[in-house]
């Protein structure tokens, strides 16, 4: 015969069936367990694009304006390198062109004189005198001084044959004759020393050809051009000045007296200098057109220096008139007048538009209800759904002067403001869903279920 059981029957179950843990419920989590993220991850607060703000509508706009600034000052300062340059090399043509004109009117104007006129060894000396300085072993005999200036005179005290002149001349220049613009000036200035009390009436001229080459010419075969008479006595230690026109070429300058002196010696009675002025027909046109040139490049210079100051110097405005100031004051006050007239207008349509707290859509309710469904997710909802009623109610006193029945029903949209705060409990009750949602397992639910009816 099988024995019962030993002792009485144990009672019940001290704890939780089998399937639940041996020892008491774990207490339950303060908050939702830890999970990997799910749903679209959180947008970052330092990107503007990613979370959704707007990027301030110039700033694109001013960063292509400052490209451009920038790109501007680049171009200017390139520019104003080109024109600096531009502006020295033509006030180094200037310069130059002047320079030309000062050194081809120099030219032009600088006598190139043949023969010394300024002194005259033989004045005040007797023919004795003369022939004992010609002696070089004399104890009077001529210095070296004497020696050079008489080398470069042009006289007749160079031999016995006192009375007349023959000395080549080579005048340079353009061998075409044209009267006036290729001929040659040629200036004889003559002194008389002739001291026999005769005649002193003389003939000047220029034969075409060097003195070996002019045996059989005389000067009544000549033309008025190249010869020149005078009757008149010449006085003693005066100057005459002759002048001829003639083209380039070899000459041979002859002077003759109307009556030659009857004695024949060393004693100079005749002394002459030649300028033939080569130089003024070829440096004169030369020196004019540099001018010219100079008075062009001067204009260019300046219009260069202004371009280069309008751009490299930039904040120099020009100076307006006291009646352009007063305008544009006028103009500036006129443009403010209409932009606030305009402001002002804009503003009352907008006002006369904007609908009225009773014509406002009455979504409160849709709202509450929307707050109550998701009270558990979101804890601090009331805190922003009741900031919002002051915005609302405010219009109400602005409309409730010209419609005092409209202004009733602002207290209707400011009513749900309580009921709002209230429905959040103090302590949320979480559904299984939401908590697998939120990441937890079955068994830690189960947990949290029997903690909850235990307390």
């Amino acid at each position: 015969m099988q024995t019962g059981p030993p002792g009485p029957p144990s009672s019940g179950p001290a704890g939780p069936s089998s399937a639940g843990p041996p020892d008491s419920p774990s207490p339950r989590p303060t908050g939702p367990p830890s999970s990997r993220p799910k749903g679209p991850p959180r947008s970052s607060a330092s990107s503007s694009l990613s979370s959704g703000e707007v990027m301030d509508e110039g700033a694109f706009e001013r960063l292509a304006e400052k490209n451009v600034v920038r790109q501007a000052e680049i171009e200017r300062r390139e520019k104003v390198v080109v024109l600096k340059k531009l502006r020295n090399g033509k006030r180094n043509n200037v310069i130059l062109l002047l320079l030309l004109v000062v050194v081809f009117g120099a030219i032009a104007v600088a006598p190139f004189s043949q023969g010394d006129i300024s002194n005259n060894p033989h004045e005040f000396s007797q023919e004795v005198d003369i022939l004992n300085r010609n002696d070089p072993t004399h104890p009077a005999a001529w210095e070296q001084l004497d020696i050079e200036l008489m080398s470069t005179k042009i006289w007749d005290g160079n031999d016995e044959f006192s009375g007349s002149i023959t000395h080549d001349l080579n005048i340079p220049g353009i061998p075409i004759d044209i009267a006036g613009v290729t001929t040659i000036p040629v200036d004889v200035t003559l002194v008389s020393y002739r001291v026999d009390g005769a005649n002193t009436g003389f003939r000047l001229a220029l034969f075409p050809s060097p003195c070996d080459e002019m045996y059989g010419q005389t000067i009544e075969s000549l033309e008025d051009r190249y010869k020149y008479g005078s009757i008149t006595p010449m006085i003693i230690g005066s100057k005459i000045k002759i002048s001829f026109d003639v083209p380039a070429g070899k000459y041979c300058l002859v002077f003759e007296y109307e009556n030659p002196p009857e004695v024949q010696g060393f004693r100079a009675t005749i002394d002459a200098e030649v300028t033939p002025r080569w130089n003024l027909p070829l440096c004169a046109p030369l020196a004019a057109i540099s001018l010219v040139l100079a008075i062009f490049a001067g204009v260019g210079a300046h219009k260069a220096g202004k371009a280069w100051k309008k751009v490299a110097q930039p904040a120099s405005p020009a100076k307006k008139s006291t009646e352009e100031e007063v305008l544009e004051q006028a103009e500036e006050e006129r443009g403010t007048m209409s932009e606030t007239l305009a402001t002002s207008d804009t503003g009352e349509v907008d006002a006369m538009d904007s609908p009225t707290p009773s014509e406002q859509p009455s979504s409160t309710p849709q709202i509450d209800e929307s707050i109550q469904a998701t009270a558990p997710e979101v804890t601090e909802a009331p805190a922003l759904v009741a900031e919002p009623t002051p915005e609302v109610v405010a219009p109400a006193p602005e409309v409730a002067e010209p419609a005092p029945e409209v202004a009733e029903p602002a207290p209707e949209v400011a009513e749900p403001t309580p009921e709002v705060a209230e429905p959040a409990p103090a302590q949320p009750v979480y559904t299984d869903e939401e908590l697998r949602a939120l990441g937890w397992t079955d068994q830690q639910i189960e947990w949290q279920r029997q903690s909850e009816q235990m307390q």
